[in-house]
């Protein structure tokens, strides 16, 4: 049995569709899985990302929001990327240190360094 920890942004994705992303988030944790929301959003709006989820009847495990660009920036290891691209890395190294199978975005940037730093994560592009 392969097991799928899927990785799920917020804004564009979930929010693109949140009755399939509520469905498919309830589904994996029915089988014991984990479902990660990890989004571009700043930690100082997890109570309203908390409610909004909620209001999207989105299950999931764990939330993670990345730190401030300025803080991101210090944080990346990959100094020839610039400030966008060292601030979205952070959505790439969370799903490496979490075992994450699956990461769901509608950036295409963001999916890019998937493939340039993270090859073994399913990085799956959402356009409508």
């Amino acid at each position: 049995m392969v097991e799928i920890r899927p990785g799920l942004d917020i804004d564009g994705t979930i929010t693109a569709d949140p009755e399939f992303f509520a469905r498919l988030s309830r589904k994996v944790i029915a089988a014991g899985g984990v479902v990660h929301v990890v989004s571009s959003r700043s930690p100082e709006t997890q109570r309203e990302t908390l409610k909004e989820l909620k209001g999207l009847d989105v299950s999931f495990s764990k939330l993670y929001l990345l730190p401030p660009i300025s803080t991101a920036q210090t944080l990346c290891p990959h100094k020839n990327l610039d400030w966008y691209q060292r601030h979205q890395w952070l959505k790439v190294e969370y799903p490496m240190t979490h075992r994450i199978t699956h990461f769901v975005d509608d950036d295409t940037k963001v999916l890019a360094l998937f493939a340039r730093f993270a090859p073994t994560v399913e990085a799956i592009l959402l356009r409508f």
